[in-house]
């Protein structure tokens, strides 16, 4: 057997408040002890610093502009697993979580990936190399996320290599669906085939035969580009541009290439409905530009944005038209709400992004609730300096209804339905071993016991 070491020493600060990673438990966003560790990824921050440093060095830089949506999804992964861990379904056997930010970057999310893949209760952090990994244990037994696809593709190639279960909350790319490429990949929302098939048929009943397309470049928005294009121009419908936009925040040509949009949109007078395959915060820069030029046309949103309070609340956002969306399907939200109800900030050592969170309230104490998107976006963006009080009374308010309104609630009952399904897969295995051990099972028995087809009121006593 030949042994690759991989030492998983520390990238660089994840959290805006930019501590020095001397360890690798530094690199977590959120954790909490359990027989069972499952793993988490999320894009808690929206873009990742570039390097001043020349020659560049293989570290992962500063990550900035704290995401209250993507935050939200994942304490709506912890919420998840504390209602299994507070239900009959495991009998005794408790569920752990490893969280980490992405920073809406390939590269934090493929260092997560390393350290889910390493050696379970190892002395040294490293990922084994062998030909059989059928008895390998690794630190955790699936993966809940990414959200991006070009994120999940990255990852899951890493994954398909152990067969460790990656249940997505919000990956639509319709290539996902390919078993062969990744074996190891679920998700609980709909390929972006259905979604593109339903705009298509909207745009030919509405009568709109002249359309132009936004979407990132990247795979989720070339494929969603290239399917929609097919699927309207079988319906005779004709698309006057396609404009791409650079995948990532961190790109500096960002900027120049949505005012070409903008300029391109209004050369095309004749095309008011636009289709727009576009992340939340590229929409969030489209739409504040468009705004300050007057433009006014019938938005096509995709899921991925379609019900974002951070798009609903640009300031005169109904200058820009009309938005036509598709959206996950919703659950129940009580018991989440009554989870963002009692939220609180102590203990807070084990759950960084939550203390990152209470510190930007902090700094934004004196500002209204309307604002106060705003003033956490300014002073999460490493540009602005900021001091918040540490010592922060224990009745400091996380204003929790300002929570519930960022709250998405068809990504949280996505994020719920992934974990659940974990969790009966996992109820399945211990039915005949002592899952108080973890070493139980390995992560490609937890696979082939996964369905994206468990019956939904099954989880219904559970939510």
């Amino acid at each position: 057997m030949a042994l690759l070491m991989i030492p998983m020493t520390c990238f660089g600060s994840i959290l805006a408040t930019f501590q020095p990673c001397q360890t690798p438990d530094d690199f977590v966003a959120a954790t909490s002890p359990g027989h069972i560790m499952i793993g988490g990824l999320f894009a808690i921050h929206e873009k990742m610093l570039s390097s001043e440093d020349y020659p560049r060095r293989p570290e992962i830089q500063k990550c900035v502009g704290f995401e209250i949506s993507i935050f939200l999804q994942a304490l709506a992964m912890i919420h998840s697993i504390e209602m299994i861990n507070n239900s009959p379904l495991l009998s005794g056997v408790t569920l752990g979580y490893e969280i980490y930010d992405t920073c809406t970057e390939v590269t934090v999310a493929m260092a997560a990936a390393l350290r889910f893949l390493s050696k379970l209760n190892c002395s040294r952090e490293m990922v084994e190399f062998k030909c059989d990994y059928s008895s390998y244990m690794p630190r955790v037994k699936a993966v809940i996320g990414a959200g991006y696809s070009e994120i999940t593709m990255a990852v899951s190639r890493m994954l398909n290599l152990q067969l460790m279960p990656q249940v997505s909350y919000e990956s639509t790319a319709e290539i996902l669906s390919d078993k062969i490429r990744f074996p190891s990949f679920l998700r609980t929302v709909p390929s972006d085939f259905y979604q593109t098939k339903a705009m298509a048929h909207l745009i030919q009943k509405s009568g709109w035969n002249w359309i132009g397309i936004i979407a990132t470049d990247d795979d989720y928005g070339r494929l969603a580009l290239n399917t929609f294009a097919v699927q309207t121009t079988a319906n005779n419908v004709c698309i006057a541009f396609k404009e791409v936009l650079p995948a990532f925040l961190s790109d500096d040509t960002l900027e120049v290439r949505i005012n070409e949009t903008l300029e391109k949109i209004i050369a095309e007078a004749q095309v008011n409905v636009i289709v727009v395959f576009l992340r939340q915060s590229h929409v969030f820069n489209l739409f504040s530009k468009a705004i300050e030029r007057n433009i006014n046309k019938i938005w096509i949103a995709s899921d991925n944005w379609s019900t974002a309070t951070k798009i609903t609340t640009i300031p005169n956002v109904k200058k820009i038209g009309k938005v036509v969306g598709f959206a996950f399907r919703r659950g129940n939200m009580s018991s989440f709400h009554s989870f963002l109800q009692h939220l609180h900030i102590f203990p807070s050592e084990n759950n960084k992004a939550l203390h990152e969170y209470a510190m930007l309230l902090s700094a934004c104490a004196h500002v209204k609730n309307s604002d106060l998107s705003q003033c956490i976006a300014n002073h999460s963006q490493g540009t602005l300096a900021y001091k918040a009080n540490e010592d922060m009374e224990k009745n400091f308010s996380l204003r929790n209804d300002f929570l519930w309104d960022y709250t998405e609630p068809g990504l949280v009952h996505s994020i719920q339905l992934a974990v659940l399904a974990l969790g009966y897969a996992i109820r399945d295995l211990c039915q005949a071993r002592d899952c108080q051990n973890p070493y139980a099972f390995q992560p490609w028995e937890v696979l082939t016991h996964t369905s994206e087809k468990i019956p939904l009121q099954s989880f219904l006593s559970l939510l």
